[in-house]
């Protein structure tokens, strides 16, 4: 079993240090010292708008500057995987997050209990293909990003908030559309394994959680060989079994092996078109947030020394 050692580490530090975007030195920093992870509430606010949604490259490979909900559900991400909850009474993160579920739930319309994580201007703007936007895109990710973000409402508001009470009449919908999908896809994984962590989290729906998780661990044995399953992300929150666990393990010493000779690790999925040179720029980024995304994975299972 493959762990980062003191030295790579110090490597890795020194490098996001010198590459990484405020915002990524701020995670960094709070997975190494809880202390420092108020800092990332302040690096947020730079990518809040007025609307109380989310923007201007949150999601790297997405240059729109207007707010959208998956540039919203990026922000609440990164808030979750720092521990943030409803049992934080810092007044920015309160402030974050409220105006966040004000954006979510009072000013981004629902399509078929879903919302659409695109918008229209994404196509004013530089972007990759994943983020282009065109009529019915939504039944591409259908309730990803939906799912994780209902997770979230249930752990960073308090029960007695319209915004948790929202999230409630939702999640119904989410789990018929689960239960019903034949084969699950990445998208899937992502959202629903979320909503999984969420729900253990807030220790809701416990009959619940076990249909989520015994089809996320019955469906992962068939996506072993995709190079863009990803089982240390998509089944974090999962208890595993011993054949997926060591599937897990071999990734996790995947994970550690492709640290490239720079000192970090760079994102391997391309933007599928040519017409942006802010791709090149993208990929700079990436450095950064792949790393600390990847700090996150291995500190979680214990692969840091």
């Amino acid at each position: 079993m493959l762990k980062i050692d003191k030295n790579t580490f110090a490597t890795i530090e020194r490098q996001i240090y010198n590459r990484a975007r405020d915002i990524d030195v701020a995670i960094f920093n709070s997975l190494i010292d809880e202390a420092s992870k108020e800092f990332v509430l302040d690096c947020l606010t730079m990518y809040m708008n007025n609307d109380g949604g989310f923007g201007n490259g949150l999601e790297i490979d997405n240059y729109n500057p207007n707010s959208s909900v998956y540039q919203t559900y990026e922000a609440l991400r990164i808030l979750d995987m720092l521990g943030f909850d409803s049992s934080c009474e810092n007044e920015l993160y309160l402030e974050l997050v409220n105006k966040a579920g004000n954006y979510l739930y009072n000013r981004s319309p629902l399509d078929e209990n879903r919302w659409n994580p695109l918008v229209k201007t994404n196509n004013d703007y530089a972007h990759s293909e994943e983020y282009t936007y065109y009529d019915n895109v939504i039944n591409i990710w259908n309730f990803h990003p939906t799912a994780a973000l209902i997770g979230f409402s249930l752990t960073m508001f308090k029960p007695s908030k319209a915004y948790y009470k929202k999230a409630l009449k939702l999640i119904g919908f989410a789990l018929s559309y689960f239960k019903e999908k034949e084969v699950l896809s990445n998208y899937d994984f992502i959202s629903f394994n979320s909503l999984l962590g969420s729900l253990k989290k807030a220790n809701l729906f416990p009959e619940e959680q076990n249909i989520i998780e015994s089809k996320l661990k019955e469906q992962a044995l068939t996506k072993l060989n995709d190079d863009f399953f990803n089982i240390a992300v998509m089944l974090s929150n999962c208890n595993l079994d011993a054949k997926l666990k060591m599937a897990l393990d071999n990734k996790l010493d995947r994970i550690i092996r492709d640290i490239k000779p720079h000192g970090l690790w760079e994102h391997m999925k391309a933007w599928g078109n040519t017409k942006y040179p802010e791709a090149e720029s993208a990929a700079l980024k990436w450095l950064g947030a792949e790393s600390v995304n990847n700090l996150y994975i291995l500190k979680k299972y214990g692969r840091l020394d």
